[in-house]
């Protein structure tokens, strides 16, 4: 684990895990715009030092699955952190058994009991005004066949979200859980399957997400799901017998072909 401050006068402070790369550096470029104060965090020194520099980020380089880098994390959050932004994570695609069980076993450590750590720390010190973003999916809506553990892992975050919302409201913490659909990231590439057969109006663009999803939280909403298409998916998601949300979710996860798992634990932090 590496701590490293570059400095900042500014005085609202923002915590962002995954910040190296996709949504999370795209939350980093418009807190920083803002004036927000940005605390990335990421494993990949190499990759979050550019984001520092551009942005004048501090950087906390930490394995959030090593426990004592988790600790470090969490004083982190401790220390006057104004919005904490739960977006570290990773996926793994096919059918559940043939899978390796560790990286199974990791998504729902990282995009689960990783958050609930960060929350607890901040729902314990945050002043009235605080905010918490978990970046969950539409995966965690309905069942997914085929990202079955990616899945459960999100579920199990969007409950513990829209729980915290209801509960920190009277402190003045607003929470937001975001329901994101297929966003251009990394993320299909480091689970090694090819997306390009999804038609391009499923897609957004992580900035997008971002300005979405702060603009929820700001407003007081406990979930919202960027984009028109991604909007109307999770409703649909949620009214349709669960039957046949399986077999849709199926339909469209059918579409994403595996090129290999060389690196099928490839984490987007």
């Amino acid at each position: 684990m590496e701590y490293e401050t570059t400095g900042s006068g500014l005085k609202r402070t923002a915590l962002i895990t995954g910040a190296s790369s996709g949504i999370g550096a795209a939350f980093a470029r418009v807190l920083a715009r803002r004036g927000w104060h940005v605390v990335a965090v990421g494993r990949d020194r190499s990759r979050l030092d550019p984001l520092a520099r551009e942005l004048r980020a501090e950087v906390l380089v930490a394995d959030l699955l090593d426990e004592h880098d988790l600790g470090v994390v969490e004083d982190r959050v401790r220390d006057r952190v104004q919005l904490l932004i739960n977006n570290a994570g990773y996926t793994t695609y096919g059918a559940f058994a043939d899978l390796e069980l560790q990286p199974e076993l990791g998504q729902l450590t990282l995009h689960a009991a990783v958050p609930l750590r960060l929350c607890h720390a901040a729902a314990q010190t945050m002043q009235r005004g605080g905010r918490i973003l978990n970046i969950a999916s539409l995966a965690g809506i309905a069942a997914a066949p085929g990202l079955a553990s990616y899945g459960a892992s999100k579920a199990a975050l969007i409950s513990l979200s829209e729980s915290l919302h209801h509960e920190l409201r009277d402190k003045g913490i607003t929470v937001t859980c975001v329901c994101a659909g297929y966003t251009r990231t990394e993320l299909q590439t480091r689970a090694g399957v090819d997306a390009s057969a999804l038609p391009s109006v499923l897609w957004t663009d992580p900035e997008f997400v971002a300005e979405k999803a702060l603009l929820a939280n700001e407003r007081g909403h406990a979930i919202v799901s960027p984009g028109r298409i991604n909007t109307l998916t999770a409703t649909l998601l949620r009214i349709l017998p669960r039957s046949s949300a399986r077999r849709a979710a199926a339909s469209t996860y059918a579409m994403v072909a595996p090129v290999g798992w060389d690196e099928p634990a490839s984490r987007m932090d």
